[in-house]
């Protein structure tokens, strides 16, 4: 039976877990929502996003004798949303960060099974990934779509669009066990700054250079190879206690041909932040 609704902010919502690391504008607006994970310093246990900010976090981080630790929400948390979005709207679209790395689609999906109209995604990635497919979906809504028209794009996003970190250390990474692909790295990476990406839902090595500078030409560089001469692209940035390289990131960007349009900036949260750890800088992209 081919699906005849069409769909716009009138009768659709969107969902996302805090790993999204929404803009402050994009959290108020009304079509979306946040389900937060949580964070644990030893027995203390915080709500990503909610009752623990990324400025706290990190100063947290730093001085922690041990890393924190993070869990995913409940099925029953998702539940409570969806229940109450439901009263409201028709559709909701629950996107999530990738499977691989965290059980929150699995919840997210869990709650979902004996509710009608909602549609879990998972991005196969992380941080404002999360947060740039809900922007572009958001503007789709404004517009007017159907269900196949989102999914369509979903399916691009997740094949096309870009996603690369630049991070101070692995340290993190590796001690939080989300290292992946990268593992080969550790040990060879005095004085290196590695350029992390995700491929099939994993985190993998992009490149690995020496010194903040060449890190910075090889983000330009991975979103040049990423991009078609002259495309309008849309870009989100994020950083990790490290707000200057958002200005450092969008100037590399702006030197090239491509018709940048940077759509949201903001700050790493805490649970993806305890494996990208402080001073990373985040790059995130798709062509329009």
């Amino acid at each position: 039976m081919v699906d005849e609704l069409r769909l716009d902010r009138t009768n659709t919502a969107i969902v996302v877990d805090s790993t999204a690391d929404l803009s402050a504008g994009l959290a108020a607006d009304p079509n979306l929502s946040m389900v937060p994970l949580n964070v644990h310093f030893g027995e203390a246990s915080y709500c990503d996003w909610v009752d623990m900010q990324p400025g706290e976090f990190y100063e947290r981080l730093k001085a922690a004798d041990s890393l924190p630790t993070t869990s995913q929400p409940s099925p029953a948390k998702f539940l409570e949303e969806y229940k109450k979005l439901r009263t409201q709207f028709e559709r909701i679209y629950s996107i999530h960060l990738t499977s691989k790395l965290s059980g929150t689609f699995e919840s997210a999906t869990a709650a979902s099974k004996d509710m009608t109209g909602i549609t879990v995604i998972d991005t196969g990635l992380v941080s404002q990934s999360g947060a740039l497919l809900a922007r572009q979906l958001l503007e789709m809504l404004d517009a007017g779509t159907s269900h196949d028209e989102i999914m369509t794009y979903v399916d691009r996003f997740r094949r096309e669009s870009g996603i690369v970190f630049i991070l101070d250390t692995l340290e993190y990474l590796q001690k939080g066990g989300r290292i992946g692909k990268a593992a080969g790295l550790v040990g060879s990476m005095l004085h290196m700054k590695p350029l992390l990406t995700f491929n099939d839902g994993i985190v993998d090595t992009y490149k690995k250079v020496r010194g903040g500078r060449k890190a910075m030409a090889a983000m330009q560089e991975y979103f040049l190879e990423k991009t078609t001469p002259g495309a309008r692209v849309a870009v989100a940035i994020a950083h990790a206690a490290a707000p200057h390289k958002i200005d450092e990131v969008l100037e590399l960007l702006k030197q090239t041909d491509r018709d940048v349009h940077l759509v949201l900036r903001g700050e790493v949260g805490s649970v993806i932040g305890t494996y990208a750890g402080p001073d990373a800088v985040a790059l995130f992209f798709i062509e329009e």
